[in-house]
């Protein structure tokens, strides 16, 4: 039974598209973070500013997308202070308007890579930290 287990497993994995590559190769990824944190105002209904903060992490396929994140990063961080900048408090406080928040910089920002370097590079956007004040 514990044969029949591992079989299925073993199986299981190498049909898994992310188990390995095109070439054989388990995929190796890289994180990049964009330092320092990102801080900027956000519309707000009343005549209160508010702020909020985020770290920001890409997750990145190979080393070829890490220079040109690096190469682009004040577009990056410009980009990514204006789409924050025109959210409501509401959408950045609920937790599905963060994660459309979070798939929004994601997709603008492989857009603009696109723009600027023919490809976009982002497997994947993670908020390490997310504060609103």
């Amino acid at each position: 039974m514990k044969k029949l287990f591992w079989l299925l497993c073993m199986i299981t994995a190498s049909l898994s598209p992310t188990a390995v590559s095109a070439n054989g190769d388990k995929p190796v990824y890289i994180y990049f973070g964009l330092e320092p944190d990102i801080i900027t105002n956000y519309v707000s209904e009343t005549n209160k500013i508010g702020f909020i903060s985020v770290s920001v992490e890409f997750m990145l396929a190979d080393k070829n997308s890490l220079e040109v994140i690096e190469k682009h990063e004040p577009l990056i961080r410009d980009k990514i202070i204006s789409l924050l900048g025109q959210q409501s408090p509401q959408h950045l406080r609920s937790l599905t308007g963060r994660e459309e928040v979070r798939k929004l910089i994601q997709n603008e920002v492989n857009s603009l890579l696109k723009q600027e370097s023919g490809k976009g590079v982002i497997e994947n956007l993670l908020f390490t930290k997310y504060l609103l004040m």
